[in-house]
């Protein structure tokens, strides 16, 4: 039997209550100081952090605004019939940053040229940018003894033409001297032809009916029965641009003319034709 005396009392209690989750109680929390949330982000990496990306931000802004990026003149390549000049302000990079240049919209813009085929546009840190063009050329045929040959850019014949169409670039030699595949005829000839072959349409508003070549005279450009000696297109003291300007100046002038020779410094013209010395005669 238990003892009656060693019987504890029990007391019942009133059970306490608990804060529901989420629910603020009364008691006020203790905000961190500046200084204490300092400490924080130093001990967790998070101010170091943050520096870098300001650091970073900076850098960005230095590299995207910095004169040292800014494009001034552009490096062109393979032009021939178009001056540096004009491709510069087709491009329309003077200024500009290189980070805001769209290479293919430039290219896009260079090609509006008619003399340019294909274009294409490289950047290189910091400034520098290199244009390469590829204009356009005709077929060429080379005319001995009103017998046609292909011959290629380099000057190189292929042998006889088997098609010419109203877009092949025919030049007449004036010499009898037989030619062969595998031999080569005057580049200079080739290039000043095809050169002129583009502009002389565009700026003088010629269609040529013949193009000649003698070694007396260089290349020679008929229109109808007028013909224009321009010479070489390398090794003269005359630029091909001032042989075009006088041209152009001759044409639309009152002047009646039928031979202008543009080579000498003060060029000179004939109202009529002037026949070719031959070799034996220079």
């Amino acid at each position: 039997m238990s003892n009656p005396r060693r019987t504890g009392r029990i007391i019942s209690r009133k059970p306490r209550g608990r804060t529901a989750l989420g629910v603020r109680t009364s008691t006020p929390m203790v905000r961190p100081t500046a200084r204490t949330i300092l400490r924080s982000m130093l001990m967790n990496g998070k101010l170091l952090a943050l520096a870098l990306l300001l650091a970073s931000i900076g850098c960005l802004i230095f590299v995207f605004r910095s004169p040292a990026f800014v494009v001034g003149n552009l490096e062109i390549e393979g032009n021939r019939s178009v001056d540096a000049t004009t491709i510069s302000q087709l491009a329309n990079l003077q200024g500009r940053s290189i980070w805001d240049i769209d290479p293919a919209a430039v290219a896009a813009r260079i090609g509006q040229n008619p003399y340019v085929a294909t274009a294409t546009v490289q950047l290189r840190i910091p400034a520098r940018v290199l244009v390469r063009v590829q204009e356009r050329q005709a077929a060429v045929v080379w005319n001995v003894g009103g017998t046609n040959y292909e011959v290629t850019a380099g000057g190189e014949v292929l042998g006889l033409a088997t098609s010419i169409t109203t877009a092949t670039l025919i030049i007449y030699d004036t010499r009898t001297i037989p030619i062969s595949a595998g031999s080569y005829i005057d580049t200079d000839a080739l290039n000043l032809a095809q050169t002129l072959y583009l502009r002389i349409p565009k700026e003088l508003g010629w269609q040529p009916t013949r193009y000649e070549w003698d070694p007396y005279y260089g290349l020679s450009v008929y229109n109808d029965t007028k013909q224009a000696v321009f010479g070489r297109l390398a090794g003269e003291p005359i630029s091909l641009d001032r042989k075009l300007a006088t041209l152009q100046q001759v044409q639309t002038s009152d002047a009646a003319w039928i031979f202008i020779d543009l080579r000498p410094e003060k060029p000179y013209y004939r109202p009529q034709a002037t026949p070719t010395p031959t070799e034996g005669s220079q």
